[in-house]
C-alpha cells in the first residue's frame, strides 16, 4: 500500500528548470521535508522534448543528491506541450471489454495513431447505461524522451502523472475545487487551460505560447541574448503606462521608422493573446455546459513572475485571477535555507507539490 512508503520524491522536468519536492507521511499528515530547484541552460528542453539528455541527467543527479532522503519512490510528469486530455463516455459493459473499447474510442480523437500513444484512463462517473472516463494521451516517444535522464542515473519513476491532474489535486487538497474552476498554467514553452472540479476534468487544452515568447520578443527588440533578456524581464512591468504620442507626430514619422521605448506594446500583445485563448476556452465550456458556472480562475507557472501579466489578463477577462499558493495547507519540516528557497521561487513548485498530493489522494480514494 502506497501510504506505507515513508518517503517519496516528486520531480518536474521543466523547460527552464528541474523542480523536486520530497514528502513524508507522518500518520495521516502529508509533510514536505525537502525541496530543490536546478536551472537549465537555454534550449536544453525545446517544445516539450529534451535536447541535451546528458546535461539534464547530470543536473537531475545533482538535484536528487542534494535531497535529504532516499529517492526509491519517484513521481514525475510529462510536459503539457504534447498532452491531450479528453472526456470519453462509453456504454456500461464488462470490465474486460472496457480497455479495448476505450483504446478505439481514443483512436478516433487522437491526431496520430493510437499505437503511438501512451494512454491512461480515469473513471469519473457511472450510471446504469454509461461510464464516463478522462483519457490522457501523450506520444510514446515523448514519455521515453523524459525517462532517459532518469535511466542514465539508474532511477525509474514509479508513477508518471499529467500536470493538469496534479494541479487539480493540489487545489482539491486545499479545498478550492468543490465547485467548477479554471486553471491557467503558463509555462516556458506552452500554456495549459483546464476547467475542472474535484471529481472531473471537463476541458483541457494546450496553447503553444508560453513565457519564452516574452523572452524572444525582448531579445529581438533589444538585440540581446537569452540570459540578458531573462534579467531584463525581472525589471519589466509590461502593464506600465507609456507616454501618449499625438497622431500628428505619428503621421510625420518616415515610413519604416519604428518607435523606440514602445517595447511594452509588443509584450502586451502576447499577454492579450493569452487572454483571447482563455476567453475561447471559457466560452466553449459555457456553450457545452449551459447550466454550469466557473466560480474561480486560478493561475500558475513561471510566466506570472513577469510584472503586469496577471493584471493585463485580469482586465481583459474582467475576472479575478487567483495565484496558486502551492504550500497552502501543506505541513512543512524544512530547514531555514529551504524556507528561503520557497520565498524566492514560491510559485514555481505548484506541479511538483501537486504530484505528491495527487498520489496520496489517489491512494486514499
Amino acid at each position: 500500500m502506497f501510504l506505507m512508503k515513508k518517503n517519496y520524491t516528486c520531480i518536474e522536468l521543466g523547460t527552464n528548470s528541474i523542480k523536486a519536492a520530497q514528502f513524508k507521511k507522518k500518520g495521516k499528515d502529508l509533510v514536505l521535508v525537502d525541496l530543490g530547484i536546478k536551472k537549465l541552460p537555454f534550449e536544453t528542453i525545446v517544445d516539450g522534448l529534451i535536447v541535451d539528455d546528458s546535461l539534464v541527467a547530470q543536473e537531475l543527479h545533482n538535484l536528487i543528491s542534494s535531497l535529504k532522503h532516499s529517492t526509491k519512490h519517484i513521481i514525475t510528469t510529462v510536459p503539457n506541450d504534447n498532452l491531450l486530455i479528453r472526456n470519453i463516455e462509453m456504454p456500461n459493459m464488462d470490465q474486460k471489454d472496457i480497455r479495448e473499447s476505450l483504446k478505439w474510442e481514443a483512436d478516433e480523437q487522437l491526431p496520430y495513431p493510437v499505437e503511438n500513444a501512451a494512454l491512461d484512463y480515469l473513471k469519473v462517473g457511472e450510471t446504469e447505461e454509461v461510464i464516463q472516463y478522462i483519457a490522457a494521451a501523450v506520444r510514446k516517444n515523448v514519455v521515453d524522451n523524459f525517462l532517459h535522464p532518469f535511466e542514465r542515473i539508474n532511477l525509474k519513476p514509479r508513477v508518471i502523472n499529467v500536470q493538469p491532474m496534479a494541479l487539480v489535486s493540489l487545489l482539491t487538497y486545499q479545498g478550492a475545487a468543490d465547485s467548477n474552476i479554471a486553471i491557467i498554467d503558463i509555462g516556458a514553452s506552452a500554456a495549459q487551460i483546464t476547467i475542472a472540479n474535484s471529481s472531473n476534468i471537463m476541458l483541457s487544452r494546450t496553447i503553444d505560447t508560453g513565457g519564452i515568447n516574452f523572452t524572444n520578443t525582448i531579445m529581438d527588440l533589444k538585440n540581446i541574448d537569452y540570459q540578458e533578456a531573462e534579467e531584463e524581464k525581472k525589471n519589466l512591468d509590461i502593464n506600465a503606462e507609456t507616454e501618449e504620442i499625438s497622431e500628428e507626430f505619428l503621421d510625420s514619422m518616415p515610413i519604416g521608422m519604428e518607435m523606440e521605448n514602445n517595447d511594452n506594446s509588443k509584450l502586451r500583445e502576447i499577454a492579450s493573446r493569452f487572454s483571447a485563448e482563455i476567453t475561447r476556452s471559457l466560452d466553449f465550456f459555457n456553450m457545452k455546459h449551459r447550466d454550469e458556472e466557473i466560480e474561480k480562475i486560478f493561475v500558475t507557472g513561471g510566466a506570472f513572475r513577469l510584472k503586469g501579466l496577471q493584471e493585463i489578463i485580469t482586465e481583459d477577462l474582467n475576472r479575478e485571477l487567483i495565484l496558486i499558493d502551492p504550500f497552502k495547507n501543506i505541513k512543512r519540516d524544512l530547514d531555514s535555507s529551504k524556507e528561503e528557497l520557497i520565498k524566492q521561487n514560491k510559485y514555481e513548485f505548484a506541479v511538483a507539490v501537486g504530484l505528491g498530493v495527487s498520489e496520496v489522494m489517489a491512494d486514499e480514494s
